[in-house]
């Protein structure tokens, strides 16, 4: 009996230190979630119209981004992928009341129905780099410059993606937008693709770019209501 009851305890222990050994290993291995780098800027294409005409809080505001991104020479999320907020507060413009649009975002969503936190200010916007109305589309395709993804390079990165310091490679070529119209017959020149180091409101003088009361993106306009138009280029900037 004796010798039966010291077995057991033996079992016993032996299942503890199993237990014990796969915890520690399971927190031994690296994490695989993917993390923007704080003051990353990335370049991006607003989805849909957003108007402070029709807008209310807590409507879903949606991008793209117009690169690859890269952690190392992987591949993370191709181009297209979208990131997620929302509207905080709207106001429209009434007499000598300025119209205003509070934009914060949330999340990113990888492949695979992958989301991952991530917030993130407007460092600037512009309009979007084709002409044409009602040309956007999923593909992107219509005269801009920031349609065609080896004028736009890739964002790369290591452990976070893409670096805090993403340079000028990353960026637009601003070389190829002479003739990104040229044989579209009804398409205008196309705008100026944003940079990274882009910043405010380019473009549209009546608008201004500013920080939030709370700790997001407001943008303003005296004398109209704040207009984005779907494929509105933008820099967001992780936090």
């Amino acid at each position: 009996m004796k010798r039966i009851f010291i077995i057991a305890i033996g079992v016993a222990l032996a299942a503890q230190i199993s237990l014990a050994q796969a915890a520690q290993g399971s927190a031994d291995q690296p994490q695989t979630e993917t993390r923007f780098a704080p003051g990353t800027a990335l370049q991006v294409e607003l989805v849909k119209t957003i108007d402070a005409k029709k807008a209310k809080a807590g409507d879903p505001v949606v991008v793209k981004t117009s690169v690859e991104l890269l952690a190392g020479t992987t591949v993370v999320s191709p181009r297209g992928t979208q990131i997620v907020g929302h509207v905080v507060a709207v106001t429209q413009h009434q007499k000598d009341t300025p119209s205003t649009l509070e934009i914060a975002f949330d999340k990113i969503q990888l492949e695979g129905g992958k989301e991952v936190p991530m917030k993130a200010v407007i460092q600037a916007v512009s309009e979007p780099t084709y002409s044409v109305p009602g040309d956007y589309g999923a593909g992107g395709n219509q005269g801009g410059g920031s349609s065609n993804p080896t004028s736009m390079g890739r964002v790369a990165g290591g452990g976070n993606y893409p670096p805090t310091n993403a340079p000028g490679g990353s960026a637009p070529n601003a070389g190829n937008q002479g003739n990104s119209g040229a044989g579209q017959g009804n398409t205008m020149p196309a705008n100026k693709p944003l940079t990274t180091d882009s910043q405010g409101v380019i473009g549209q003088s009546n608008m201004t770019l500013g920080a939030g009361p709370q700790q997001d993106s407001l943008l303003t306009s005296q004398k109209h209501n704040v207009k984005l138009e779907g494929g509105t280029q933008m820099i967001i900037r992780t936090e």
